[in-house]
């Protein structure tokens, strides 16, 4: 195992599931030593847009959802302002989110339309990146045990995980998981989270998924073909 390369983006994903529960997402963390960049590989072109989805882009990502999603687009600008409107138009939402801070390193943040009690938990994808800083994935399998015991530690139940994937040309993989929570009305409840790790030559890209109680067999097929979608420049 090349710990040298796992240490930062370990850390990375550990600190983004785990302050995802209270709503809060740390700044990205220092850049490793940087090493001669590897060739970029030859990109996969994203399959069509499934009828009833919609592609988004926000910066360096484009991702597809399906329409009844709620798309919070970022660059890293006035996150301030951002924050602001979106509390006027989506104030529940917005609450999940916590604060402008949250925002910071999140290319994006999408909710699926509440059909009903918008204070129940709301299903989401949160996409975030931790830079490489020169250093290269070719092998998915040699970072993820590592993750999986930090999850374990953290109290996670742990579920299937593929680590021979490949999205738009780039190692990827995936870790499914469940956590619990407590919903607005007290009540405790069980959260499933569907992770897909994809390391292009610069970064390491986080997109995590989570289906409130009862919406796991709905919502696992969307995820993973909105993921089959990712595209990062």
């Amino acid at each position: 195992m090349n710990t040298r390369w796992t240490r930062i983006p370990i850390l990375t994903v550990i600190l983004i599931v785990a302050l995802l529960l209270t709503g809060c997402l740390p700044a990205g963390p220092a850049t490793p030593t940087v090493v001669p960049a590897t060739p970029t590989p030859t990109a996969v072109p994203a399959a069509p847009t499934p009828d009833g989805w919609t592609e988004h882009q926000a910066g360096d990502v484009t991702i597809s959802l399906p329409a009844d999603w709620e798309v919070l687009a970022l660059s890293q600008g006035d996150l301030q302002a951002v924050f602001a409107d979106f509390q006027k138009t989506n104030p529940e939402l917005a609450k999940i989110i916590g604060s402008a801070e949250a925002l910071q390193g999140v290319a994006l943040w999408a909710f699926k339309s509440a059909g009903g009690d918008a204070a129940a938990f709301a299903d989401n994808l949160n996409i975030r990146r931790s830079p490489l800083g020169g250093q290269k994935v070719t092998a998915m399998a040699d970072v993820t045990p590592a993750i999986l015991d930090q999850y374990r530690k953290l109290g996670f139940e742990l579920g299937a995980t593929e680590t021979d994937l490949q999205i738009g040309g780039h190692p990827a993989a995936y870790i499914a998981f469940s956590y619990p929570v407590t919903l607005p009305d007290g009540k405790s409840a069980k959260v499933n989270g569907h992770q897909y790790l994809v390391a292009t030559p610069t970064d390491l890209w986080i997109l995590s998924y989570s289906a409130g109680p009862g919406n796991e067999d709905a919502l696992k097929p969307v995820f993973e073909r909105s993921a089959e979608s990712f595209r990062a420049k």
